[in-house]
């Protein structure tokens, strides 16, 4: 149901005493997949492969532990500012979706194509034949990139919806504000406007019910 512009003033001036929760929940969750997609990734530990060392066993390793928990405490501050109705932390978390994003280009697409990601996971398990020869692990290696993928994209997807919605809610705040310092709306007169708007709505009812009682 569209609200009336009275119905906006009120709503709009509820804003300026009630925290944003929708957008901080939403970068909150963001942070939740990205939580389950290093949970993922940090449990790969094949360390050779052939004669060669996997990019799993080297320093890159540490710059992506690094990365991660820039990204935890970048997210829950983000989470923090956009509560507070704080633009530029919009900002902050449409960053942190395109580094999600650019992130499936590192280890989940190394991994794949290379075969290394097979530990492990909820339902996925490398079976062996009787010679020890691994029959599944080209079908774990693609569902355990998809996973990788899926909390990826899942948490770009919360923090982008969570940037998006901070912003709009933002800039009506301050909108709002502004409206209220140059005396173009008033709290007051709106209430008024809305309590006889009520009784007049109330007047035909009590009339007819006044009727129907004779």
């Amino acid at each position: 149901m569209k609200k009336t512009a009275n119905q906006q003033i009120i709503s709009s001036d509820i804003s300026r005493y009630k925290k944003n929760k929708l957008a901080a929940n939403l970068a909150l969750l963001g942070l939740v997949f990205n939580c389950l997609y290093f949970m993922l990734l940090y449990g790969y530990k094949i360390a050779r492969v052939g004669d060669g060392v996997t990019d799993f066993a080297t320093i890159k390793m540490g710059f992506s532990v690094i990365m991660t928990l820039v990204v935890l405490l970048a997210a829950f501050l983000a989470s923090e500012g956009v509560k507070g109705y704080d633009k530029r932390y919009s900002i902050v978390l449409i960053a942190l979706a395109a580094w999600q994003i650019f992130r499936i280009f590192g280890y989940p697409l190394y991994g794949y194509k290379n075969q290394l990601l097979t530990v492990n996971y909820l339902w996925l398990d490398i079976r062996y034949d009787e010679a020890g020869n691994a029959l599944n692990t080209a079908a774990v290696n693609s569902a355990e990139f998809a996973i990788l993928i899926i909390y990826l994209c899942a948490s770009a997807a919360c923090f982008i919806a969570s940037a998006v919605i901070g912003w709009v809610r933002a800039v009506q705040l301050e909108s709002f504000k502004k409206q209220l310092e140059a005396g173009e709306v008033s709290v007051e007169t709106t209430l008024k406007a809305m309590d006889a708007e009520d009784e007049a709505a109330a007047q035909p009812a009590v009339a007819t019910a006044a009727e129907e009682a004779k």
